[in-house]
């Protein structure tokens, strides 16, 4: 039972649909753990990790639960005091659905739903039939997030130019009455009432106009997202704002897991440091911790216990310094610490720059022979990611020991191929081919290794939590690494030999120039389209 004062809820929100959706064994056992921890809410991300039934391509090839898998987690999380809620979406982040034939006609744009259609509201009604037999909760997150084009593709054509604020809440307004049909109450992410309806961006002074405020359905709760490490003056503006609108007002935080390989514990429980007393000062009393799933999902929702346990802690009006990590050790098993230094696999060189930076994904993504972004890449990485090997073999990870190999492993993976490409593109130029005969011959092969041992592993780490659907994708990603890595061996072997330019190394070296902002020191919105080549990938 939730042992914290101050919170009707304090919830976890994990994403099940963005690329790995968690096996109904593994929500029990994170269940025992939030448990124990003091949490009273779990939310399930769905979106589409359901069935509907007499709906084939919902989900089709995504994985999901069955109905009667929501009932068991349902009377599972209920066995141990906590709620399961599930967050849909009825509006946008649904370009799933468009891809297929039999939904395509009911979309605006951008995965966007064609509000003002009949069929949608039918289909909706169906999303909630569903979830209301699946999850015993009345209480249910709909979503409405990030529909930043609403109304400028077929709803534009049908309809002409019409007010995305008007779109919007005539929207809300049907799904609310939806809802009602089944005794919900709605919660909603906040985010769209300030950069469409407010006409402002979301981190300005923007005042919600009173016609706005009038038309939000009574009953319904708004979710403000905050997941960054925001001046508290800021934090408090935002959090009054929502309060004006909306007398129930969640504020959900991050324990940031999806960027990069590994999670960000330490900058996490730095934002829920200052995030936790202001709710307690402002008088909001649920608060939520989103576990996301972007990018692959290459990080475990296991590895950010650290975080979760700290906010609990907190919560309960405690400092940092404060932290009863001996009580950690007896819920989970490993040492609070050691579970810490996970997250130096996204950056080695953390304590210079502790935000978030996902200085592995060059390691990962980066190609060899055109290294787009090498000159960002500090030169003592190699020996950095050495060194964290062995801390990480150290390690004791009891039932976790998979997540400690599979840093482990990669860890050895990125001590050679970090700086590999600069490495052989000087020895190129300098036409140093004793040392491009070392790289073909035994730091590439070696490198091979490394990496075919990490996907082994992986592959037993993520079917020891997921669903195998999204396994695909990684496969995919590290083949394409084996293979290209073998040609790269091959090559220099051949230039040795005949002393034929390679034309992808006759090239001047700029630093990156992306539209994501990509630096040194902050590289966290490195992609896989974006390192791995310039050209276009189908």
């Amino acid at each position: 039972m939730n042992s914290i004062k101050n919170f009707k809820d304090f919830s976890v929100f994990v994403e099940c649909s963005t690329g790995n959706t968690p096996t109904v064994n593994a929500l029990k056992k994170y269940i025992d753990i939030l448990s124990q921890f003091g949490y009273n809410v779990l939310y399930l991300g769905l979106t589409d990790a359901y069935k509907i039934k007499g709906e084939p391509y919902f989900n089709f090839c995504r994985g999901g639960y069955t109905t009667e898998q929501l009932q068991e987690i349902d009377k599972y999380a209920k066995s141990k005091g906590i709620e399961l809620r599930a967050n849909i979406q009825t509006l946008a982040h649904l370009d799933f659905m468009q891809r297929h034939r039999c939904y395509s006609d009911m979309f605006d744009i951008d995965g966007i739903l064609l509000a003002g259609d009949e069929r949608v509201y039918a289909f909706i009604d169906k999303m909630f039939a569903t979830m209301s037999e699946g999850i015993s909760s009345r209480t249910i997150h709909i979503g409405l997030d990030e529909a930043w084009r609403l109304g400028l593709g077929q709803y534009l054509t049908l309809h002409g130019y019409t007010e995305k604020k008007v779109i919007l809440l005539s929207h809300l307004q049907r799904v609310v009455e939806i809802a009602r049909k089944y005794d919900y109450i709605c919660e909603i992410w906040s985010d769209m009432f300030y950069r469409l309806v407010a006409g402002s961006d979301f981190n300005d002074d923007g005042v919600i106009p009173e016609d706005v405020r009038s038309s939000i359905p009574e009953g319904v709760r708004l979710t403000h997202w905050s997941y960054e490490q925001k001046e508290d003056a800021l934090l408090r503006k935002q959090l009054q704002q929502n309060k004006s609108i909306c007398d129930e007002v969640i504020l959900a935080a991050s324990a940031w897991k999806q960027i990069g390989l590994a999670p960000y514990n330490e900058y996490s429980i730095g934002a829920m440091e200052r995030q936790i007393p202001i709710c307690i000062e402002e008088g909001i009393d649920r608060y939520m911790i989103t576990l996301w799933s972007d990018n692959g999902a290459h990080c475990s929702i296991f590895a950010v216990l650290p975080a979760l346990f700290a906010a609990t802690e907190m919560a309960k009006g405690k400092k940092r310094e404060e932290i009863d990590k001996a009580r950690f050790k007896e819920i989970v098993g490993v040492e609070f610490d050691d579970f810490m230094l996970l997250d130096n696999l996204n950056n080695p060189f953390f304590k210079e720059n502790p935000d978030i930076n996902a200085r592995c994904l060059f390691g990962l993504y980066s190609d060899v022979f055109l290294g787009s972004a090498d000159l960002l890449l500090d030169p003592r990485s190699n020996e950095a990611y050495a060194a964290l090997a062995e801390k990480y073999a150290q390690i004791d990870g009891g039932e976790y020991q998979l997540i400690f190999n599979d840093y482990k492993l990669y860890a050895k993976v990125l001590s050679i191929k970090m700086n590999l490409g600069v490495q052989t593109r000087k020895a190129y130029r300098e036409g140093n081919k004793a040392l491009l005969t070392k790289y073909a011959t035994e730091e590439i092969p070696q490198l091979i290794l490394y990496l075919q041992e990490y996907i082994e592993n992986f592959n037993e780490r993520w079917l020891s939590e997921n669903m195998g659907i999204g396994l695909e994708v990684h496969h995919m990603i590290y083949g394409g690494q084996l293979e290209r890595l073998k040609y790269v061996a091959k090559r220099l072997l051949q230039h040795v030999e005949d002393g034929k330019p390679i034309d992808e190394m006759e090239r001047d070296e700029l630093p990156p120039s992306y539209d994501e902002g990509i630096t040194e020191d902050n590289c966290w919105a490195a992609s896989f389209k974006t390192l791995v080549t310039s050209c276009h990938i189908y």
